[in-house]
């Protein structure tokens, strides 16, 4: 009986807990904010450091795999998210809506698009 008891216990605790649940409330949209690529925690975290705010750091979560280059010059668009209350993050949620390098960055680095634009 005890067994069945905590069988339910557990049940019941899987079922209702949202542990993995991080979905971010959006509360402002930036626009044709310039910024640089930097990697934190040794290339584990990609972050997105505006030019006009250097303590200010985006961890988008959406970035094309292709513009994850140290030090790349962008231009973004995004929703940025509220960080919930007693959570630490290594920078402020970002969801992006367009995010586009110049010419010159795209052949020095030589990288395919100029620009993505997300939904």
């Amino acid at each position: 009986m005890k067994k069945l008891i905590a069988i339910i216990a557990v049940v019941f605790f899987v079922f209702t807990t949202k542990a993995q649940d991080w979905s971010f409330g959006y509360d402002r949209t930036i626009t044709n904010v310039k910024g640089v690529i930097h990697f934190l925690n040794d290339k584990e975290l990609v972050v997105i450091i505006p030019d006009d705010n250097p303590n200010q750091r985006y961890i988008a979560s959406n970035l094309p795999e292709e513009y994850k280059k140290e030090g790349l010059h962008v231009t973004l668009t995004g929703d940025v998210g509220k960080i919930p209350p007693n959570v630490r993050m290594m920078g402020t949620p970002l969801k992006l809506k367009c995010i586009c390098i110049s010419k010159t960055e795209q052949k020095k680095l030589k990288l395919k698009k100029r620009k993505y634009s997300f939904k």
